[in-house]
């Protein structure tokens, strides 16, 4: 039978169910059937109807509504709680079914729930939960209730066109995202288009299950974009990556419906491996090393169950799987085990089918970060070298370039460590031309982070050399880059190189005199680094975070704020201490070299510092910082030859190195420490 009316709205008088009612009619009125759907034979909603004047309960059905009621295909019954209470739209209800088109009953849920805010009537329609459109809202939000509405509304639309449900909302989500594509001007709106792109896509996936012939190839098809292109795009909109996360999340509930589906299950199992890692990057972005180690772990089962079946190129992708996991561990602060995962990942490559220089590559860049982590200068420096002689054998490329800066900063970062300043600061250089570089190929947020931290690194080098204002400039510039990264809070690696950014730039003010500057920089990195540790509870965290409290302490020493100093100091061993049992020969060489100095300036017990200072010694023999604070213990314990010794070698590698001695010293004498010894090394040092 024909209908004068596509759709009838019942609804009671109230200021929310009127403007919901009028919104969702004018909806339906004005939707146009996707072009796909009307080439197939379905026409558009053409008459909605609505009465616009509250109906007395006690009036008798005016020829009007019924018929109206009669020669409609479909009613909108609005529910909230006011609507129980109406008579009147229990009639109308009553009416529909009466004249057997219950079937096209379709409540719109706009409060309450359906026991409480359902007529009597429309609890009695059969079925009726799978056509409830729920559009409720925190607080009645009428603008979110409205963007359910979008989707929701389209079961009752699929009810009257006659067209199949599925159909409609896969067409729909596909023109909803090529208009949203269009208007993504800005970087919020690219996110908004492709996170709606990934819900097309996944409802595009559940669609095509039971199209058996179409399946496989569009399953695979939807798991690759979902997995490799969406990720990629995000990563360069500020704040994406709690929602790459959500978005990767969701893609392994459809990658297991996929994998029942597919012919080719290695395939899909590799797909799957793929987005695990992807899920464990974005998660040890955001400080979930947790979250990201239990993912990547997924990954290396499912890579070691296709490498023992002999499925093609599975090796190397579970030596990078491998690789991936270490530098996470890494992150979290247990470097033995991540050293054990390099040199898996290592023997994995050598015995895959095809070499990968490249990959070879970063893994001997990520087992010399760890090593370096460790202390153990020595195979850093071996390993820098041969990813440097990797590279040379290696045609330039985007990755070539990408690998050859990491390398060159790393390189550069453990040379400066070490005093070797000279061949410190050309590694750094050559970081930060290759940055420079590779930006020009693609300027992503991260290669901006990285070449901030190259930047800041040469920073730190040139205040360690005494050249103090090229240091300002570059810190300037690299703070000015730092602070547009971080603005994404849930960027940790960005919220780390800001904080650091900010600690060595006190540091410089610090070694300059300028003790307030440098107090205030303290602060600022101190504040960071707290919030970071709280976030991620991880021990290499804690660390940082313990020696931006004891900067805050050196500091306040050298102004003479004695009572403030040692509350620092003790507030920062106690955090290094805690986090002690998990941290590397480094940190931990670190944390005696800090310790030395309270005892040596809050507590004066001068051997407790030069024990102290041994033990740092003796697990760190090359680090400038714990040679300082040997010399020191050395002098005011009476071991002056020893003193001299460290004094000379580390004034020699560098200005900066010098004066950061003769302020300390120039402290320790304000503060009232005592040697015979002070004014014959002030004079070995030129001052």
């Amino acid at each position: 039978m024909g209908f004068d009316y596509d759709v009838f709205f019942s609804y009671r008088h109230r200021p929310l169910d009127g403007e919901i009612t009028q919104k969702a009619f004018n909806a339906l009125e004005s939707y146009k059937l996707p072009k796909i759907l009307r080439k197939q034979g379905f026409e558009d909603i053409r008459r909605a109807f609505r009465d616009t004047e509250e109906l007395p309960v006690s009036r008798i059905l005016t020829e009007t509504i019924d018929d109206a009621l009669h020669s409609c295909n479909c009613l909108v019954v609005v529910c909230s709680t006011d609507t129980p209470s109406s008579e009147w739209i229990d009639r109308e209800v009553s009416i529909f079914i009466e004249i057997g088109r219950a079937e096209h009953i379709y409540p719109l849920l706009i409060s309450g729930d359906p026991e409480h805010s359902f007529p009597p009537s429309l609890k009695l329609v059969p079925d009726i939960e799978g056509r409830i459109m729920d559009i409720r809202s925190e607080g009645n939000d009428v603008k979110k209730m409205m963007a359910k509405a979008d989707t929701e509304l389209l079961k009752v639309i699929a009810g009257i066109t006659g067209c199949d449900h599925d159909d409609l909302l896969r067409e729909h989500q596909l023109r909803r995202n090529r208009r949203i594509a269009v208007r993504a001007g800005g970087a919020a709106a690219v996110l908004v288009a492709v996170t709606g792109i990934s819900l097309g896509l996944m409802n595009m996936a559940n669609n095509y299950r039971d199209e058996a012939a179409k399946r496989e190839q569009a399953s695979m098809r939807i798991l690759s974009e979902l997995t490799y292109s969406l990720p990629d795009h995000l990563t360069n909109v500020p704040g994406a990556y709690a929602k790459i996360a959500d978005i990767l999340r969701a893609n392994t509930e459809d990658i297991n419906a996929i994998l029942r589906l597919s012919n080719n299950k290695e395939a899909a199992e590799s797909e799957a491996a793929a987005n695990y890692e992807k899920l464990a990057t974005a998660g040890s972005v955001l400080g979930q090393y947790e979250d990201a180690l239990a993912s990547e772990e997924q990954a290396i089962s499912i890579y070691s169950t296709l490498t023992e079946s002999g499925h093609p190129g599975s090796t190397k992708s579970l030596a990078s799987a491998y690789n991936n996991r270490a530098t996470i561990l890494n992150a979290t602060g247990r470097y033995y085990d991540a050293e054990t995962d390099f040199k898996a990942a290592a023997e994995l490559l050598q015995s895959a089918d095809e070499p990968d220089s490249l990959m070879q590559t970063t893994i001997a860049l990520n087992a010399g970060a760890n090593y370096s982590d460790l202390g153990d200068t020595t195979s850093a420096s071996e390993q820098y070298e041969k990813a440097l002689a990797l590279l040379d054998k290696l045609e330039s490329s985007e990755e070539t370039i990408e690998t050859s800066a990491r390398v060159n900063y790393n390189y550069g970062v453990l040379l400066c460590r070490t005093g070797n300043y000279e061949k410190a600061e050309s590694r750094l250089q050559d970081a930060c031309a290759l940055y420079s570089q590779l930006r020009d190929y693609t300027d992503s947020l991260q290669n901006r982070s990285s070449q901030v931290q190259a930047v800041s690194a040469l920073a730190v080098c040139l205040t360690d050399e005494g050249r103090f204002e090229e240091a300002g400039i570059y810190y300037e510039q690299a703070i000015i880059a730092a602070e547009a990264l971080a603005s994404d809070d849930d960027n940790t690696d960005a919220l780390l190189m800001l904080a650091g950014l900010y600690n060595n730039r006190g540091l410089c003010f610090n070694i300059q005199g300028n003790y307030d500057l440098a107090d205030g920089y303290y602060q600022n990195a101190a504040d960071i680094y707290r919030r970071v540790s709280d976030r991620t509870g991880a021990a290499s965290d804690a660390a940082v975070y313990a020696k931006s409290l004891l900067n805050i302490g050196e500091n306040a020493f050298k102004m003479g704020s004695y009572e403030h100093s040692r509350e620092k100091f003790e507030e920062g061993l106690i955090v290094y201490g805690n986090a002690y049992p998990s941290l590397g020969t480094y940190d931990n060489a670190l944390y005696n070299a800090w310790l030395s100095y309270y005892e040596l300036v809050c507590i004066r017990d001068y051997q407790a510092a030069l024990d102290a200072a041994l033990e740092a010694y003796q697990m760190q023999p090359d680090n400038v910082l714990v040679n300082m604070n040997l010399a020191y213990a050395c002098l005011y314990c009476g071991y002056y030859d020893d003193a001299d010794t460290l004094f000379s070698l580390i004034a020699s590698l560098g200005e900066g190195q010098a004066e950061t001695i003769f302020g300390d010293l120039e402290a320790q004498q304000r503060a009232g420490l005592y040697s015979p010894h002070t004014e014959d090394v002030l004079r070995l040092l030129g001052k």
